[in-house]
């Protein structure tokens, strides 16, 4: 993977973040898997999704 694409899955995971932040505890559309995502950019970015999920505390499941 190229810079220019380990900066796209950067900003798209940060962007979850975000999002997270603004929305948990609203509703969103049942076909928005959230973790499927985050696990998606962690593994593009060579992270740990478990620590992830740990370390930003993301536990409230949409």
């Amino acid at each position: 993977m190229d810079q220019k694409d380990k900066l796209k899955a950067f900003e798209e995971l940060f962007d979850l973040l975000v999002f997270f932040s603004e929305n948990r505890d609203m509703p969103v559309d049942k076909d928005f898997n959230f973790f499927g995502k985050v696990e998606y950019y962690c593994k593009q970015l060579d992270l740990d999704y478990n620590e992830f999920i740990e370390v930003y505390q993301l536990k409230t499941i949409f």
